[in-house]
């Protein structure tokens, strides 16, 4: 047994023509190189390039490595050397598929195309033929162009969240529909439009366009449910593809509004009109179209979730089992481009079902067994998301844990239920930071045997490889009396023998091949190998708490919603983002391990709270002038959207910052040390990421710094990988990066606004000219701390002090947000990101990143994904970041006296950190100036 690598160049030219979504109409885009070309346009520099870009790749550095491509690249295609630049452009094309770089995809199409002549040729071959007698029967799904192209840009505006750009495409969209005339436009256009608003929670309009919708697919479903009773099988294609595109897209979007409507009786009759479809599918189609069955599983769990808002909690209980049931079903579907086109979203609706099945079992009393189903659809979720082939795109990653997020919500109410507590911190961790934690543990510098016997061993056990050989072989029905004329048909599996069998096969392939390592690394969050890191149990939890002798704090805001992300996006549920539908807050749980290990808790009813947890800290934030939209842009006393300036209202500021003491602190303020010295862990959830919890007031007016010693952490189980991290490190380098005030860079601005040149920012230049002196090292600026001077000393630092500028931007367009600002060369664009640092192996024990929003990112259910995480991800123990843009001449005063306690007064890094926020306050009190940093990790 062995799957097979099948054609790659055939894989390559299918995703050109069918990933439309991403490449429509491309053709009138240029390509242009995020960074600048070399100047040599020989041979011999294209091949280095190359060479250094095949390097780079083989040791996980994707984001420099296409870099070092792209380059030669275009060399190649200036010396006219065609077949080069075709074999790197058919790798990148790979690459960025995988990895979900949709922007650097949508660049490089035109090339792909003009370097790929024989594409056309090779989807007519792909193509049915259809005699003319056939013609008008064929399948009537290839909308008119500009109309698929507006829809497409529409999706990708979208995704990134871009709404207004988003709604003017799909308008548009619209638009040319109805000038054109045709339904199948009208209804595409229709859909799309009903789907944007659906997400974005307004719901009369989001109806608005999809009931019309709704009308015109139910003609057209019943024209060709008659037609395909013929019997022709384009007929009955044309059948199978208007309920799959159309007819059931539409009900269940429909459904869902009236469900986020509260209206669980209207969304029910939707639901049912497209369980009959499933229904008749299943019955006279069964076991000819099996592809279609899978997709058709949803209907139960949309059902099941109707009658849950009912309160018909045992006829959700019904429906969930029959999802269950349902997605065991087995699909044959044969795909003819083999293991490379296996979808990246797998199906789950047996994980949703059992999550449906779980809190009906709870609405009906039956907590154990509630329990029981809910801790199955965590292990459904997790064991789904690490066998999937595209862990390293960061979206698809994220969208599949947050299944697993939403789960453990569920599970930790049931265990609080039962007087668990200590269970139900356990379940905590198990829905946050997983996919961080299994970045940063993640095996590097690993041979390419290592690398593929490390993709198989995550992809199969010997059990479940024997599972698959044994559906493929089905047994003989023999006829009674004549069992001796047959050999027996029993099936019989060498589990190992065949792991180890495919396992040279890939290693066969991948040495002919390098797309295969491509494709193997695409299954890592960190283009190496998968980690073996496991959730961690209670006991294990106490002892970090008495390994770092610190008080530990870790936050839950319980969250109640049905809504899952189905495993089949692209049709249903496209455009949704892993926000959607959060549901009401609940419950605020805080648990506190004390340096013994014991392990108390506080629970908060949200429901008493005038206002939720997120639009406080947002309003906090706002009140102190610190709006995240405008990012790297925003500096002390310039003037907001809303015509006020900055920090306008400190005192407005501080009643917010007291609310939050009084809902985050006071709870378990009997819990906490008394020593002020004393270390206090927090480990923020969802928008308390953003809270300075330096900077809280208690009904003293007394900042919680100056009572507590302040450490943040993604996750307990992160602050733990941390600490081994800390632990492996000799110490021997002495070397510390230290940059202030480079040449800054010109950034592209929003909606094709004029590229900006950073400002220049003399207090980091006296900041970093002051650390340097402390730390006995080089000082980078000006033109000396370029992207790759800075690249280069990185591996081999101890202390790592960047003072520039912070952003909050995807420039790698890998999915990671983040960069901050170095020189720009003749080489690069002066933007390290976030995505190159996690590549890197970093040996550094300390970094300070003293730039604007270095803390900031997307707020996940992983957690922060940002430059902080990247940094955890490369090797660094303790980090120290901003959580707004900070004023420039107060941080330096801060660094300052930072280096100066943790050098020569030989205090620990977070002890550090606060006796500089203390003696900064004193000289700067607006909390602005001096609570904007905090400490992740380890403190010695």
């Amino acid at each position: 047994m062995k799957k097979q690598y099948k054609n790659a160049k055939l894989f390559l030219t299918f995703l050109a023509l069918f990933t439309v979504i991403f490449t429509s109409s491309l053709s009138l885009l240029s390509f242009q190189l995020p960074v600048a070309i070399a100047q040599s346009n020989t041979k011999a520099e294209a091949d280095r390039l190359r060479q250094q870009g095949e390097k780079q790749l083989e040791a996980g550095q994707y984001t420099q490595g296409t870099e070092s491509l792209e380059q030669a690249m275009m060399i190649y295609r200036r010396i006219r050397d065609t077949e080069s630049a075709k074999n790197i452009v058919d790798r990148l094309y790979l690459i960025y598929y995988t990895r979900g770089a949709y922007d650097k995809l949508k660049k490089l199409q035109p090339i792909f195309t003009e370097l790929n002549p024989n594409a056309e040729q090779t989807k007519t071959e792909l193509e049915p033929q259809v005699t003319e007698e056939k013609e008008k029967s064929a399948p009537q799904f290839e909308l008119n162009p500009q109309v698929e192209e507006l829809i497409a840009q529409g999706f990708l505006q979208q995704s990134k969240q871009d709404y207004v750009g988003a709604k003017a495409y799909f308008e548009q969209a619209f638009s040319q529909a109805k000038a054109i005339g045709k339904e199948p436009e009208k209804i595409a256009a229709l859909k799309a439009l009903g789907t944007f608003y659906l997400y974005q929670g307004d719901y009369i309009n989001a109806l608005a366009n999809l009931e019309p919708a709704e009308h015109l697919s139910a003609a057209r479903y019943q024209a060709t449910e008659k037609e395909s009773a013929s019997g022709d099988i384009q007929k009955m294609s044309n059948y199978f593809l208007e309920i799959l595109y159309h007819r059931l897209p539409i009900l269940f979007l429909i459904g869902e509004t009236y469900l986020q409507q509260k209206n669980p009786s209207k969304a029910l009759t939707y639901f049912q009109e497209a369980d009959k479809i499933v229904s008749k599918i299943d019955k006279d189609y069964k076991n000819s179209f099996q592809f279609y069955n899978s997709k058709f599983v949803y209907s139960s769990l949309y059902t099941s979730r109707a009658y849950y808002s009912l309160g018909k909690y045992d006829l959700a209980l019904s429906h969930a089992r029959k999802a269950i049931e349902e997605a065991k079903s087995p699909n044959n579907f044969t795909n003819p481009f083999g293991d490379l086109l296996t979808s990246p979203v797998l199906d789950l609706g047996d994980g949703h079902g059992h999550v449906l099945a779980g809190i009906a079992l709870e609405k009906l009393g039956k907590l154990e067994q509630a329990e029981k189903e809910l801790r199955q659809a965590i292990q459904i979720f997790e064991t789904n998301r690490k066998t999937s082939a595209s862990q390293a795109n960061i979206h698809n990653n994220l969208d599949l844990f947050d299944n697993q997020v939403r789960a453990t919500y569920h599970l930790q109410r049931v265990l609080l239920a039962q007087n668990k507590s200590e269970e139900a911190l356990a379940a905590s961790e198990w829905g946050r930071g997983r996919i961080l934690v299994e970045a940063a543990t993640a095996p590097r510098e690993l041979t390419l045997k290592e690398k593929v016997d490390a993709f198989v061993d995550t992809q199969y056990t010997s059990e479940s490889i024997c599972k698959e050989q044994e559906s493929l072989h089905p047994e003989v029905n023999v006829p009674k009396g004549m069992e001796h004329i047959f050999v027996s048909s029993k099936f019989e599996c060498d589990g190992e023998a065949l792991i180890q069998e495919l396992k040279k096969s890939y290693l066969e392939e991948a040495q002919k091949s390098p797309e295969m390592l491509d494709y193997l690394t695409a299954t890592t969050p960190t283009n190496t190998a998968p980690s073996n890191i496991q959730p961690l149990k209670v006991e294990q939890l106490k002892q970090i708490a008495q390994s770092h002798q610190a008080t530990i704090v870790e936050y839950s805001i319980i969250s109640e919603t049905t809504f899952f992300h189905p495993g089949y996006l692209s049709l249903v549920n496209y455009g949704v983002n892993r926000n959607a539908f959060p549901g009401e807050e609940k419950k605020l749980v805080i648990w506190v391990i004390k340096p013994t290990g014991e392990i108390k808790f506080r629970q908060i009813d949200l429901k008493n709270q005038k206002i939720p947890i997120k639009d406080l800290v947002t309003n906090t934030r706002k009140t102190m002038g610190l709006d995240r939209s405008i990012g790297v842009f925003l500096k002390p006393d310039t003037e907001l959207p809303d015509g006020s300036t900055r920090n306008a209202s400190e005192v407005q500021a501080k009643e917010k910052l007291k609310q939050l003491h009084e809902l985050l602190i006071e709870p378990i303020a009997d819990l906490l040390p008394s020593n002020p010295e004393a270390k206090v862990v927090f480990v923020p959830h969802k928008e308390l990421f953003l809270v300075p919890f330096a900077a809280l007031i208690d009904s003293k007016d007394k900042y919680l710094i100056e009572q507590h010693t302040i450490i943040t952490a993604p996750s307990i189980q992160a602050l733990d990988v941390t600490r081994q991290k800390r632990q492996k490190q000799t110490g021997k380098s002495k070397l510390a990066v230290v940059v202030g005030n480079p040449t800054m860079p010109t950034i592209k601005r929003p909606n094709n606004q004029t590229p900006t040149q950073l400002s220049n920012l003399p207090g980091a230049e006296r900041e970093g000219k002051a650390v340097a002196q402390l730390l006995n090292a080089e000082f980078l600026t000006g033109n000396k701390a370029t992207k790759a001077e800075v690249l280069k000393q990185l591996p081999n630092a101890r202390y790592i002090h960047l003072a520039t500028h912070g952003l909050l931007e995807d420039f790698a367009s890998f999915g990671i947000p983040g960069a901050v600002a170095l020189a720009p060369s003749n080489q690069d664009n002066g933007l390290l990101t976030s995505s190159e640092i996690q590549e890197l192996n970093l040996q550094a024990e300390l970094a300070v990143l003293s730039a604007c929003d270095t803390g900031g990112g997307d707020i996940t259910g992983d957690g922060v994904v940002g430059l902080s995480r990247a940094l955890i991800v490369a090797g660094v123990p303790s980090i120290v970041v901003s959580l707004w843009s900070v004023p420039d001449a107060p941080t330096a005063e801060l660094m300052g006296e930072f280096y100066r306690n943790f050098q020569e007064r030989k205090l620990d890094k977070a002890q550090a950190l606060r006796q500089a926020m203390l003696e900064t306050m004193k000289t700067h009190p607006n909390l602005v100036d001096w609570a904007g940093f905090t400490l992740i990790g380890q403190s010695k």
